[in-house]
């Protein structure tokens, strides 16, 4: 059987045309790019696995590229990583996308 391509939760398809919370030097400011971008660190995943969707960012196809390292030279930090978590949380929140018990 035929594995199926990533499940499109509420998460990942609420990036659709949102600003980009990433924002970093090389920043192209189209939302029309903009989709959800995972952060790959710390163990959140295995090896080809893309962590929860909450633990993604906004992301235009050039800071995409950047953080998932397609882009050579491209510098970034982790204020700037943390920095778009806590606002797309926030974003995902207050589009009703996540619910805090």
């Amino acid at each position: 059987m035929k594995a199926s391509g990533p499940k499109m939760t509420k998460l990942r398809t609420a990036a659709k045309g949102q600003p980009c919370t990433l924002r970093l030097p090389c920043c192209n400011n189209n939302p029309e790019t903009t989709s959800l971008c995972h952060i790959r660190a710390f163990g959140w995943a295995g090896t080809s696995e893309k962590p929860m969707d909450f633990l993604a960012v906004f992301a235009c196809s050039d800071c995409h590229d950047a953080l998932d390292r397609r882009r050579n030279g491209e510098l970034w930090g982790w204020d700037d990583v943390t920095r778009a978590l806590g606002e797309t949380l926030i974003a995902q929140h207050r589009m009703g996308n996540l619910i805090v018990a």
